[in-house]
C-alpha cells in the first residue's frame, strides 16, 4: 500500500472514530479540559511531525508548580518545553493560531518537536509587563524553560517577524526552536 493510500485510510479511520464514538472524546477533552488536541501530521515529504499545546489558567494552580509538571512532561515526550503569552484580541497570536489550525506545511515543521505552555495575558493578569517571574512588555511572546519548568534565558516576540504570515514566521520560530 503506498503512502497516499494510508493517509488516505487514516484519515477516514481518524473521522469515523470521532462520528462513531463522540461521547468519548467529550468525557477525555472534559477529564483534561487544559489540554489542546494536537496530532502529528504528515508533511508533503512523509515525515512525521508534531507538537503539543497545553492552556493553562490561573485556576488550575500556581504557575511556577504547573510549569515544572509541564516542563516535565515535556521532556518525557522528547519535546522542547516553551511558554507562550498570548490573548485573544492580539493580531499576531490570532494569525500564528490560524496558520497552525490550518495545518500550514511551514508553521507546522518550525513548531515540530515543541511543547507549548500556552497562558492568556488577561487572564494571569499582566501587571506592568510582569505575570509571575516573566517580564516582558509585547505579545505573543516565547520563553524557553529548562527541564524543571525554569526560564532558560531564551526568548522571542512577535516583533522579530514583519507580516503576520507563514512565509515570515516559520523561519523565526524554527530558528528559535530548534536553531536552525
Amino acid at each position: 500500500m503506498n503512502k497516499k493510500n494510508l493517509l488516505i485510510l487514516t484519515v477516514v479511520f481518524t473521522l469515523s472514530c470521532s462520528t462513531l464514538f463522540p461521547q468519548e472524546l467529550e468525557s477525555i477533552a472534559q477529564e483534561n479540559p487544559s489540554m489542546m488536541e494536537s496530532t502529528p501530521v504528515i508533511a508533503a515529504n512523509d515525515t512525521l511531525i508534531g507538537f503539543t499545546e497545553v492552556r493553562l489558567h490561573p485556576t488550575d494552580g500556581k504557575l511556577d508548580e504547573m510549569l515544572v509538571v509541564e516542563a516535565e512532561k515535556a521532556v518525557t515526550a522528547g519535546l522542547l518545553p516553551v511558554v507562550e503569552f498570548d490573548a485573544d484580541w492580539c493580531p499576531p497570536c490570532v494569525a500564528i493560531n490560524k496558520h497552525l489550525d490550518a495545518k500550514n506545511e511551514l508553521m507546522l515543521n518550525a513548531y515540530d518537536g515543541t511543547y507549548i505552555i500556552k497562558l492568556d495575558v488577561d487572564e494571569w493578569g499582566w501587571d506592568g509587563g510582569r505575570i509571575e517571574n516573566f517580564t516582558f512588555s509585547a505579545i505573543p511572546i516565547y520563553f524557553k524553560l529548562d527541564g524543571q519548568g525554569k526560564q532558560t534565558g531564551e526568548f522571542i516576540d512577535g516583533s522579530a517577524w514583519n507580516e503576520d504570515i507563514p512565509v515570515n514566521i516559520a523561519p523565526v520560530m524554527n530558528t528559535f526552536f530548534h536553531g536552525d
